[in-house]
């Protein structure tokens, strides 16, 4: 899912807290089947944002990983370790 399509979801979902807002101000009860339908539409949105979130966040890890492996086999893991604020110690 690409940046646009995020900022959509996330535009979509602000349109629809809008709306249940008006609506319960308006109808003046929250278990109103129509107020029910927009709230299920709008947990349908969170989830699949949640979801896209997650998948975003596995791929940085993964990155990182091949990243660290890759400077692993070209540099000390002192040097490593700066790059990464990481504190190794080391063994002798």
């Amino acid at each position: 899912m690409t940046e646009l399509e995020t900022s959509q979801l996330i535009g979509r979902l602000q349109q629809l807290q809008r709306r249940l807002y008006e609506m319960a101000n308006d109808l003046g009860t929250l278990t109103d089947p129509e107020i029910v339908a927009v709230s299920e539409e709008a947990d349908r949105l969170i989830i699949q944002l949640q979801r896209l979130r997650k998948k975003e966040s596995d791929y940085r890890k993964m990155e990182n990983m091949v990243a660290v492996s890759l400077l692993s086999a070209s540099q000390p893991a002192e040097e490593i370790g700066k790059q990464r604020r990481t504190f190794f110690v080391k063994h002798s």
